[in-house]
């Protein structure tokens, strides 16, 4: 019986050493991967002043509140792969509006509003603000 508590003991501090060394690689996944998705909320805004359904200014709030929250992301993990990153958003991004256009919604506005709204609404979150209408 006593070989057996000494066993499940030993396999159980294991474990909770796996599961701590876990977190780490956990969080900076996470990271990255709010941070793609910071990316693509920023190009779908270009884009969709591209189609005149956001301005200029609002490109530049977004472009504003991007910074921040690259700043706060980057801090927390210097060594995320921005550019890696941003390839995969504007992939995303491609893939949103492909979806938009099947759904056959007649407008894309509201969807444009929403990215600007949650870049600005991190941006206040992580310390920095930044506007939107």
């Amino acid at each position: 019986m006593r070989l057996l508590a000494r066993h499940v003991g030993v396999c159980g501090m294991l474990l909770a050493g796996a599961a701590v060394l876990a977190v780490p690689a956990g969080a900076a996944i996470s990271l990255s991967v709010a941070l793609k998705n910071y990316y693509a909320e920023y190009e779908i805004v270009e884009q969709c002043a591209r189609h005149a359904q956001l301005t200029k200014e609002d490109v530049d709030t977004a472009g504003t509140a991007l910074v921040a929250i690259e700043k706060y992301y980057l801090g927390r993990d210097h060594d995320l792969n921005t550019a890696h990153l941003r390839r995969q958003a504007v992939a995303d991004k491609n893939d949103s509006f492909k979806i938009l256009e099947r759904s056959g919604e007649s407008g894309v506005r509201p969807y444009c509003q929403m990215s600007l709204n949650e870049l600005v609404r991190k941006a206040k979150e992580v310390g920095e603000p930044a506007s939107a209408d």
